[in-house]
């Protein structure tokens, strides 16, 4: 999915079960690797 020209990464919760998408951020590339760090170390 192109969003922003390419500029910008969406991460999403999906409950298969349920039908549901949960956006959770919607931020640049530079975030998007910081947010994958922390729930890297961060297991919810």
């Amino acid at each position: 999915m192109d969003i922003g020209g390419n500029n910008a990464r969406l991460l999403a919760f999906i409950e298969f079960s349920m039908e549901h998408c949960y956006i959770k951020h919607i931020v640049s590339h530079t975030e998007y690797d910081k947010l994958t760090d922390y729930y890297r170390r961060n297991r919810e």
